[in-house]
């Protein structure tokens, strides 16, 4: 028993430790895989993809923008011709 008392107080101090590290680990971490993709060559692969990424966001915000004027068009009720109605009520 005193045993497995002595363990779970290690295995909770060692997760209070790490949590304490944990946010300037991350930094650390992020800026070191950041450093290693600045380092690659401009032809691989998912720098190639990272670098398209603007261009597609530009994209998507005007095809939203044309989805929301066709939506707005459609909602809009349409109102007949003046004409066509005369015609269709006096037989035409």
């Amino acid at each position: 028993m005193r045993r497995i008392m002595i363990f779970g107080a290690l295995v909770g101090l060692g997760i209070l430790i790490v949590r304490a590290r944990a946010p300037k680990l991350h930094e650390r971490l992020m800026a070191r895989c950041e450093g290693m993709f600045e380092r690659m060559p401009d032809t691989l692969p998912p720098k190639k993809m990272m670098s398209g990424i603007e261009e597609i966001r530009v994209t998507t915000a005007r095809i939203l923008e044309l989805l929301e004027a066709r939506k707005d068009e459609a909602d809009k009720p349409e109102v007949p011709d003046a004409s066509l109605a005369e015609a269709v009520h006096h037989g035409a």
